[in-house]
């Protein structure tokens, strides 16, 4: 027998989840549900999950694609706080999200495989199989490029102890672009953000002469 269908979206601090709710929320379960993330750090929380993300899919708009999946699913399945933190909780729809993405790829490539080969039947100018794997590893080699360097760049904050910059680095793999957010967030000065520029163009001008094999010259 099936238990009865809660009648709303909290019980306690158990937040049920729309799934077992079988319908949207109200807009005051809205308010109660945004009250309950902001006093768990759902902005950092969302940070750490994006950062996974990135780790699993090595490119920021597949990220924040895989993230937007976690959290459509948190609102659909909930979230106990006296059993697991937000930032776990993230992460492991973040993680699942990914093995669904994955299965559901791999299903794709097979149909579009199967696709092309017919089509290849009829039509001579489509592209071989070598040319699409040469074109995959071209695009993977380049999506691996961009992570090296971001990677670098970071790895460069942190050795100059430059914080704003980490954060402006974080902020922006979030897809915040505008200082003023940024320094909202943060509770920081927005005109530290405006004078990190010029220190981010150094840090990047010197990352980029030492992967030229080049002596970087400060400017006076």
């Amino acid at each position: 027998m099936e238990p009865p269908r809660p009648t709303t979206a909290f019980i306690g601090t158990l937040y049920v989840g729309t799934d077992r709710l079988e319908r949207p929320l109200t807009q005051s379960e809205k308010k109660e549900l945004s009250t309950l993330l902001r006093e768990h750090d759902f902005v950092g929380a969302s940070l750490v999950s994006l950062r996974f993300a990135f780790k699993l899919r090595r490119s920021v708009p597949a990220a924040q694609d895989l993230q937007g999946r976690a959290n459509l699913r948190f609102v659909r399945q909930g979230w106990d706080p006296l059993v697991v933190t937000l930032v776990k909780c993230l992460c492991r729809f973040v993680w699942s999200e990914h093995t669904h993405a994955a299965r559901e790829d791999a299903t794709t490539r097979k149909v579009t495989e199967t696709f092309l080969r017919e089509q290849s039947v009829h039509q001579g100018d489509s592209p071989s199989a070598e040319d699409r794997v040469v074109q995959l590893e071209a695009e993977q080699q380049e999506e691996a490029h961009g992570k090296q360097q971001l990677d670098a760049l970071r790895a460069a904050f942190v050795a100059a102890g430059d914080e704003i910059n980490l954060l402006w680095l974080d902020y922006r793999l979030a897809g915040i672009v505008e200082p003023e957010k940024m320094a909202r967030l943060s509770g920081r000065d927005a005109r530290e953000f405006h004078r990190a520029a010029d220190r981010r163009k150094r840090h990047t001008e010197r990352l980029l002469a030492a992967q030229g094999g080049e002596e970087f010259q400060e400017r006076t």
